[in-house]
């Protein structure tokens, strides 16, 4: 009981970077200053200077940019969901190592072509911001690759090297997007609330419940885990719903039930 607490606590804090995200409003300073403390605390704890900590560092930094631009201009439901196709890039990944997946990885990868889809004809109707569609799968897609990286790199004994070690590498890309917004807004004043944002995505969203799924997850197993935390989604849409009385459409909220369906039978393959 206790040990699946932590992967809840871990979900839950996960569920909010959505809200952050529009609370802070500014996505580049936001993911600036979320992979600079981050980055610190990866030095600090686990500093590597090895492959698989720049590739999974870029790939996260891919994703801490992406995903809050979706959580604004989509929705923080709709982003969280998006984010949970994971599961269909990192099977598509995995191919590249070596890895086939069993009946139930092609289900649960059908699953989420189909509620990308759906998603995809409510962007078509205008019920969905295209651009947030795209940013939002975006992030499915990094956090897939990242996942399929970090498998990888665990079975060498690496896992540390793609987690803490991996977040200075963040800055490979947020701060060249920080340099170039800079540049082009000469007379930036950078607000409160973005920086505020960013802290918080760092600590609250990153750094801690990071170390709350680990603990959990040697606790209850990888698998279980999974299942677990796939309530975030679930969480950040009730959010939406409460906080921005942002209401998904009946098919929306199909997409919503089969992604979440892919990701625990995924889970339980596993």
């Amino acid at each position: 009981m206790w040990a699946a607490a932590y992967i809840l606590a871990a979900a839950t804090l996960w569920s909010t970077i959505g809200v952050a995200s529009v609370l802070g409003g500014d996505i580049v300073v936001m993911a600036f200053v979320r992979s600079l403390i981050a980055g610190v605390v990866g030095l600090l704890i686990a500093r590597s200077f090895k492959r698989s900590s720049l590739i999974a560092g870029v790939l996260l930094g891919v994703l801490f940019s992406s995903y809050p631009l979706s959580a604004i201009i989509a929705g923080v439901g709709v982003a969280a969901y998006l984010l949970y196709t994971a599961p269909l890039w990192a099977t598509l990944a995995s191919l590249a190592y070596g890895e086939k997946p069993g009946v139930t990885g092609v289900a649960s990868v059908a699953l989420i072509l189909v509620a990308v889809t759906l998603m995809g004809l409510e962007a078509g109707r205008g019920v969905l911001d295209v651009a947030g569609l795209a940013s939002g799968l975006i992030a499915g897609v990094s956090y897939g690759l990242y996942i399929a990286v970090a498998r990888f790199y665990s079975r060498r004994g690496e896992s540390l090297e793609v987690s803490l070690g991996a977040m200075p590498y963040t800055l490979t890309v947020t701060l060249p997007m920080m340099v170039a917004y800079a540049t082009v807004n000469r007379s930036l004043e950078i607000q409160p609330n973005p920086v505020i944002a960013g802290a918080y995505l760092a600590v609250l969203a990153t750094i801690i419940p990071y170390k709350l799924f680990t603990r959990g997850v040697e606790k209850v197993g990888a698998s279980r885990a999974s299942v677990i935390a796939s309530i975030e989604p679930v969480l950040a849409a009730i959010w939406g719903l409460i906080l921005f009385h942002q209401t998904p459409t009946i098919t929306i909220l199909t997409a919503y039930i089969l992604i979440t369906t892919a990701v625990v039978i995924s889970a339980a393959k596993s």
